[in-house]
């Protein structure tokens, strides 16, 4: 089984298509459309990494971010940010709250599965 990927966005087609790229590289992806049940996947599922869209309706990546620092939790757990906003300050703002990598929309596919494989590497096995 390879490592587990859960990724968080309100577009259900970028959600498909990001399942058959890093399915296809042999991750083991689960798909989030609704990012107030963020918390209830991460303990079920156990992802090794995450990739999270900043806009979202109701909880953006940035507030499940800052929800986890000020808790305390999934500090250690990988993120990748995938967005559709190009902007230097929130860049910084994402590095500052400990996002790994920070992705804009339209994206690469070769680019996206290098920035995955090389934050998994990085990361020690579970179990």
């Amino acid at each position: 089984m390879g490592k587990k990927i859960l990724a968080i966005d309100d577009d259900k087609n970028l959600l498909s298509t990001l399942e058959d790229i890093l399915s296809d590289e042999g991750y083991d992806v689960t798909t989030l459309d609704d990012p107030a049940r963020t918390e209830e996947y991460i303990d079920n599922y156990k992802p090794d990494l995450m990739i999270i869209d900043i806009f979202m309706p109701g909880r953006t990546g940035f507030n499940l971010i800052e929800d986890f620092r000020d808790r305390g939790v999934y500090l250690d757990l990988p993120k990748i940010f995938l967005t559709c906003l190009d902007d230097d300050i929130e860049r910084m703002t994402a590095r500052a709250c400990g996002v790994n990598i920070y992705m804009t929309k339209p994206f690469r596919p070769e680019e996206l599965l290098e920035k995955v494989a090389c934050i998994l590497r990085e990361q020690p096995q579970q179990g």
